[in-house]
């Protein structure tokens, strides 16, 4: 492990930060004590810490923080052996300021339970604990999934069906749902105008859900990485991540695609239709991964939440997107 970087230009403290949640009662020892007083520490304070999974190794008067020990391993090692000798110095810190998603995000990358907060000198301010880093990690989650069904957030944070009146919760839901709606009809009107292929072809039409909802949950995946990878990376460089997702997203379009093709020729035994098939899911995926990525980014630019918007508006224009690259290849090919 590395020494932790919130990443965060911003030092301002608010009330997400860490030193807003993190715990001051937390056993410490000094550098050059044994591990025998560190079994005495526990055994005669248990009781007044607030968290007990690690003991964290300090150093002079300002407490500068240079290692941490873990509370199983501890008892495992000789009573007269010295903590600096077992402790752990490569050590995942935050600042103050730092942003409680990014604590969070810095405990499950790294597997720790807890994570100390330190200053600028490494001096040990506190530490946030387990308890603190799994509540941040079920709200933001939920704030999270809420936002990305397109559910407006409001002054009280997530909409909750008993503090909202009735016509309340309908004016936060229903605009964005409203736009899918023009869509659609937007959408039958395009189909209509490919009657003469499907006539021709009549199964086309039993594949049109499938292509609409691959492309749909390619693109679900990507808001979804973008929304959460904003809130915790927000200063993260977008160009590497817009190919290192493209990469993935190309392969997933290429083995879905030829799985179709395949699938096709087994159950209908038509070769030009399972072109069509896997030329338009090729296609319509890769245009998934603009849609569900390069929306919320924009939205974020320009100061809007991405949340807020981006599941709505990137659905319906995804799925007339795929609408209209199923169509046109079939019409071309067929």
């Amino acid at each position: 492990m590395g020494t932790g970087k919130n990443g965060n230009g911003n030092h301002e403290i608010t009330a997400s930060s860490a030193a807003r949640i993190m715990t001051t009662k937390i056993p410490t020892i000094n550098l050059t004590s044994s591990v025998k007083e560190v079994e005495m520490l526990l055994e005669k304070q248990m009781k007044d810490f607030e968290t007990i999974n690690y003991v964290y190794v300090v150093d002079g008067r300002d407490r500068k923080l240079r290692g941490v020990l873990s509370i199983k391993d501890i008892f495992r090692q000789p009573k007269e052996r010295l903590v600096k000798d077992i402790m752990k110095t490569e050590l995942v810190t935050v600042r103050p300021h730092t942003h409680q998603e990014r604590v969070a995000y810095l405990a499950l990358k790294n597997n720790i339970k807890a994570i100390p907060v330190v200053d600028k000198d490494d001096n040990l301010l506190g530490v946030v604990s387990n308890d603190a880093i799994t509540s941040i990690v079920h709200r933001e989650a939920t704030e999270d999934f809420m936002k990305i069904a397109g559910i407006h957030r409001s002054k009280v944070g997530i909409d909750n069906i008993f503090d909202l009146s009735v016509f309340r919760s309908f004016e936060h839901r229903f605009p964005w749902l409203f736009i899918g709606l023009l869509g659609g009809v937007l959408m039958a009107k395009i189909i209509t105008g490919f009657e003469d292929t499907l006539e021709k072809n009549i199964i086309l039409a039993s594949f049109i859900p499938l292509i609409v909802y691959m492309a749909d949950a390619v693109g679900t995946q990507m808001e979804a990485f973008i929304i959460r990878d904003l809130a915790v990376m927000p200063n993260f460089n977008f160009l590497s991540y817009f190919l290192k997702h493209l990469k993935v997203v190309f392969l997933i379009a290429v083995l879905s695609s030829l799985a179709l093709f395949a699938l096709n020729l087994i159950l209908y035994g038509n070769v030009m239709v399972g072109v069509v098939l896997g030329i338009a899911l090729f296609v319509a995926i890769l245009s998934s991964f603009f849609t569900g990525l390069v929306i919320p980014y924009s939205l974020g630019k320009f100061k809007f939440d991405p949340a807020n918007a981006s599941g709505p508006i990137a659905t319906i224009i995804q799925d007339t997107l795929s609408v209209v690259i199923y169509f046109a290849v079939a019409s071309w090919l067929l």
